[in-house]
């Protein structure tokens, strides 16, 4: 009888690894499937179940340029810019010193003795409190400039404030004589081993951190220089796991605590029935089961967590693509199980309207003659001209120049100035489109249309004209640089390799295969030949060695 019962558990184990594999499995198909139907180039994701980390994985790739090459997969400790993300773990630092005493909860921040010159001359900056910033109940904006402008008293509603989050950071800060990275050092990445974690982008880690992809498929790099308790985390898709496995087993805070960061402090009826925000979480009641959830939104760079506590399951997932967000409701859907309309409210799903439209267009453009693609474009956007808009087709026509296909992307920056004459933007791709071609004439025509469409930024036309005009200039008349000055330029910087060849400077930009010969403006700065949107310029000690190489683009979108 022994011998039965143990080879019935051996079957059982046998047939629960079975159906284990097959949802990893499943997982991992759905994942890269959506991934496609998204235009994502990479994704990092973790699925939590009874309280552990069941499930991982890294697909793609952390820069995909338009050209095809890439720098590497996405590996487990590939970084990705969590934007918002960053809230959450920043309210459970709080938290902790709420814990210790170090903060109160309920106390006006003022009183700390931390003088905010942003919001001081207003009397209403001394209502608020830690809880009202961890809620969103501060009135203040999510971002603005200084002096930052009240939307309504502290304390009413619900208003999503990143600058309520930086308020409290600096109030964190000098009432614990700490930065921001130390306090999350000491009060969550070493204790909950988040070995690829930090609020502090460093030169060093620019090897490690993803690129982002735009709708416009340029690429964009995230190195803000400054910490942001709002804005700033880095991390892996396993580390912020390990994070949420913390707070569903209760680590690290008092058992009261942990309840009221999850439990409703003010409702967000725009959003529906069922949605409120806890403390640093926005949560949804649905049926007995109450679900927490935050997203990340640093423009290229999205990812979101949502996560039932009392069923000690959840997943995270961060991605480096502004469209990371339009897969998010049929990922959460595919793993967690069940619709969750109030957190997704806003987020754009790749079967939309929109993305549909934009990823038509793009294939009628890059597959067929370019007469019947402006044909089919007129055509659709006859039948859904609310659709096809002004924004819409300048993205398309950024997408098209990108990928090298310049004639049609002038023809349509000129079909979106003509739909919208009026439009500043749809003037100002267009002069992009003729600099992408490198047609120096038309671009600075184009550039005197805008003045009249919007004089109002007349210096941002000036600075266009000034800016063209001198690359045709130098490009007839090249200043003189001395070829030990040269030689001195020459070497290996982020943005690509330079070297001298003929008397030249060539410049060999990251991932690009061909070499480019520079046009000196000046002793220190040259313009690209053959691309009329880029401008080098070096900067150097006092002993004229190089230790820097800043690069510009023309200021046109």
């Amino acid at each position: 009888m022994r011998t039965l019962v143990f080879c019935l558990t051996l079957l059982t184990s046998f047939a629960v690894a079975q159906i284990t594999v097959t949802t990893e499995k499943q997982w991992g198909e759905t994942v890269t499937g959506l991934m496609r139907k998204g235009d994502i180039p990479g994704l990092s994701i973790a699925v939590i179940r009874d309280g552990k980390i069941l499930w991982e994985g890294e697909f793609g790739q952390k820069n995909a340029i338009s050209n095809g090459v890439t720098d590497g997969p996405v590996l487990r400790d590939t970084l990705f810019s969590a934007a918002s993300l960053s809230k959450p773990v920043f309210a459970y630092i709080v938290l902790r010193l709420v814990d210790r005493s170090v903060i109160d909860l309920d106390r006006p921040l003022y009183t700390y003795g931390f003088s905010y010159d942003r919001i001081d001359k207003d009397p209403r900056s001394k209502l608020i409190t830690a809880r009202m910033v961890l809620d969103h109940t501060t009135g203040l904006p999510n971002w603005g400039g200084t002096p930052l402008e009240f939307l309504f008293t502290p304390g009413e509603k619900f208003n999503y404030s990143g600058e309520g989050y930086v308020y409290l950071q600096r109030v964190v800060e000098h009432v614990s004589g700490k930065s921001l990275e130390e306090l999350a050092q000491q009060e969550v990445f070493v204790p909950l081993k988040m070995e690829h974690s930090t609020f502090r982008w460093r030169p060093i880690l620019a090897n490690q951190l993803v690129t982002g992809k735009l709708e416009t498929d340029e690429s964009i790099t995230w190195d803000f220089p400054y910490e942001n308790s709002a804005s700033s985390l880095l991390t892996t898709a396993h580390d912020y796991a390990k994070f949420m496995v913390a707070l569903m087993n209760g680590a690290g805070l008092k058992q009261t605590t942990l309840q009221e960061m999850w439990s409703p402090q003010v409702a967000v009826p725009e959003k529906g029935p069922g949605i409120s925000f806890g403390l640093g979480w926005g949560l949804e009641q649905i049926g007995a089961s109450k679900y927490v959830y935050h997203g990340g939104n640093n423009v290229a760079f999205k990812g979101a967590v949502i996560a039932c506590p009392e069923k000690r399951q959840g997943l995270v997932y961060l991605t480096n693509s502004e469209d990371g967000f339009t897969i998010e409701s049929a990922l959460v859907k595919a793993i967690e199980g069940g619709d969750h309309p109030g957190f997704f409210l806003e987020t754009e799903s790749y079967t939309s309207p929109r993305v549909v439209a934009r990823n038509e267009l793009i294939r009628f453009f890059t597959q067929e003659h370019l007469k019947e693609a402006l044909r089919h474009y007129r055509e659709l956007r006859a039948e859904q001209p609310k659709v096809i808009d002004e924004d819409l087709t300048r993205i398309l026509g950024r997408y098209l120049g990108n990928h090298g296909r310049l004639e049609a992307a002038i023809a349509v920056s000129k079909e979106n100035v003509h739909n919208f004459p009026k439009s500043a933007r749809a003037v100002d791709s267009l002069i992009w489109a003729y600099v992408l071609s490198g047609n120096v004439s038309l671009a600075i025509q184009t550039d005197k249309f805008a003045r009249d469409v919007d004089p109002s930024h007349k210096d941002r036309w000036d600075s266009i004209e000034g800016w063209l005009n001198e690359y045709a200039a130098r490009l007839d008349k090249p200043f003189a640089v001395p070829e030990t000055t040269l030689k001195n330029y020459a070497g290996v910087y982020d943005a690509g390799q330079l070297s001298v060849k003929d008397g030249y400077l060539m410049f060999r930009q990251s991932f690009q295969k061909v070499a480019r010969r520079l046009i000196p403006a000046s002793a220190d700065t040259f313009y690209v030949e053959g691309d009329l949107s880029t401008k080098l310029q070096f900067r150097t000690k006092s002993n004229g060695v190089s230790v820097d190489l800043i690069v510009s683009k023309i200021p046109c979108s």
